[in-house]
This record gives structure tokens, sequence and C-alpha cells, in this order.
């Protein structure tokens, strides 16, 4: 529910995902006392949006951009990005689909949870940026409550039944998702396949040629907590950047994982020593900018907004 802050010097309760990288984010930074809540991302963002629960939180990036092209006022956001995924895993068929790579979507119908959702507006943007595969060239099925509505234009029908059993019914020609059950099921059940067989292949080839770790999240604050606390976006930075640079020390994951020494050593060298970025860098402005072009071609924002004015205006000099 709604958080309490108690004066200036006060406590935040902050919400948001379970990763290694905010380990120790329970933490007093400039007289803050930062109270972190793990708590299921999805119902964070649905909290967020439909009743602005929490007065500060993780929240869904390309949501985030479509608010303040709606004009609301009453969030603003740092540019701490906890959460980054490649997206070129999440196009799904049937395991005897004739479709085996991207160009076979044109003029198909396919399934998608939120057609909003941060995970779906990146692979519509690879779609079309690496594979020359428009959005528009398919249709579209959506399905529940979506968080937005979407601007004339797109071909989207909104449907009650499972996308996921529609999939493998043959009523959906393949499924973009970041979540698939199927997965979960032993190998030699399973009745479906990712589109791209050699996804990882082909995440590091869009890295190699754009440079870009696609952002899913950024942290936001509410207005209200920022008149009562005006230390917390710099509080905020501060505590995220400790946590991930203990997390990086660490090296978490390498003591468990046969190998995991060596890869960890060729992934870092690959990202320059930091996959996980903080602040409004060079490269930062550039992949915040390429979600808000996607969203306005996708028809999901009126105009692409200046990237500096989504920040709060001193977290934009933030630097780890």
């Amino acid at each position: 529910g709604t958080t309490k802050v108690a004066n200036a010097s006060g406590v935040i309760e902050l919400f948001g995902g379970d990763y290694e990288h905010v380990l120790g984010l329970g933490q007093t930074r400039n007289g803050i006392e930062i109270d972190y809540k793990i708590r299921p991302l999805l119902e964070v963002f649905e909290k967020m949006l439909a009743e602005q629960a929490y007065r500060a939180c993780e929240f869904s990036l390309s949501n985030y951009i479509m608010l303040k092209d709606r004009g609301a006022d009453w969030l603003e956001a740092i540019p701490v990005f906890p959460y980054r995924a490649f997206r070129h895993s999440t196009l799904y068929v049937r395991k005897d689909s004739p479709l085996t790579e991207p160009a076979h979507l044109r003029g198909k119908r396919i399934g998608v949870p939120d057609y909003s959702m941060t995970a779906a507006v990146w692979t519509r943007g690879i779609l079309g940026e690496q594979y020359g595969v428009h959005w528009s060239e398919m249709s579209w099925t959506a399905s529940g409550r979506q968080r937005f509505s979407v601007l004339e234009g797109v071909n989207i029908e909104f449907v009650q039944y499972d996308l996921e059993e529609a999939l493998i019914a043959n009523r959906l020609d393949a499924l973009l998702t970041p979540d698939l059950r199927d997965e979960s099921r032993p190998l030699g059940e399973r009745q479906l396949r990712p589109l791209i067989a050699e996804g990882q292949a082909a995440e590091e080839a869009y890295f190699n040629s754009t440079g870009i770790y696609p952002i899913n999240h950024v942290i936001v604050i509410r207005k209200d907590a920022l008149e009562r606390l005006p230390g917390l976006p710099h509080a905020l930075f501060e505590a995220y950047a400790s946590c991930k640079a203990a997390a990086y020390k660490r090296r978490l994951g390498t003591s468990m994982i046969p190998w995991g020494k060596r890869y960890w050593a060729r992934i870092f060298a690959q990202f320059q020593g930091n996959p996980l970025p903080y602040g409004l860098t060079e490269l930062n402005r550039k992949v915040v900018g390429r979600v808000a072009s996607f969203l306005h071609d996708q028809k999901l924002i009126a105009k692409a907004p200046d990237v500096d004015s989504l920040f709060i205006p001193e977290s934009r000099q933030f630097q780890e």
C-alpha cells in the first residue's frame, strides 16, 4: 500500500526487484533511511499506475515515458536502470511451425500479453532495426487488461483467452513474451521453441553493431516525496551505485558456477567493465533515446521526448 515518509531526514520505502546488485540497498544516505522492499514487479507497476501507490519504486521505462507523454507530473525519474535484458529470445513459435526466422513474421498474427510493456517495445523495435520487419507488417493480439491504450493505426485485437494456449492450438502464429510456461517443462515435453534459434549469438551481434544493452526499468520518485525529501534523488542514486559496485567487486556467482570466473572476465571486457551503467552517460542517453523513438514509431507516444527532460534536473549530473 501507500508508504510513509517521516520528515526531511526520514525514512523512504523503496519498492523493487530481487537482484544481486541491490543487496544492501537498505541503508542510510544523506540522513535518509532507505527501507528496500522486494515485490513482484508487475504488481508494483500496476499499483503505481492505478493508485500512484509508492513514493519511490522501480518502474517500466516505456510506461514512464508514456506517462510523461500524456502529461503526468506526479512522478519523476533518476538515471538508475536496475534491469536490462536483450530481447531476441522473447519470440516463440510451435515446434512444428514453418517459421524459422524473423522475416517469416510478415503478415502473421503475433500474441503479446501487454502491447506497451518495455520488452515488447524493444522486441518490435529490434525486429525493424536488425531484421527489417516493421511491426505494422504484422497483426497483434493482446490479452487481458492493458496498461495503456494505443494510438490510431495499430492493427491490434484485444482478447480474454490465454495466448500461450492459443499459440499451441494454432490460433496464433507466434508469441512475444519474456515469460513462457512451456520453458519450465522437461525438454522432451515442450511444445514451443524460440523463433530465433541462436538467441545469444543474435543478441551479441546486435550489441556489437549498436552498443545497446536494452534498458527495461528505471527508478521513479513521486512528486510529494521529492518535495518532502529534496536530497532523495542523490541518496537513492548513491545507494544503488554503492550496491552495484559491491556486487561487481564480489563477482557474484563466479564461485558457484563452473567456468564462472572466466565467463565473468569475458563479459566485463565486452561491456567495458560496467554492464549496468547508471547516470546520463552518452551511452545511456542513446539507449533511452532509442526506446523513446521505438515508442513513437509504434504509436505509443505522440512525440519523441528530449531524453534529458525525462530526468530530475540535478540527477542529470549524477555520476557513479
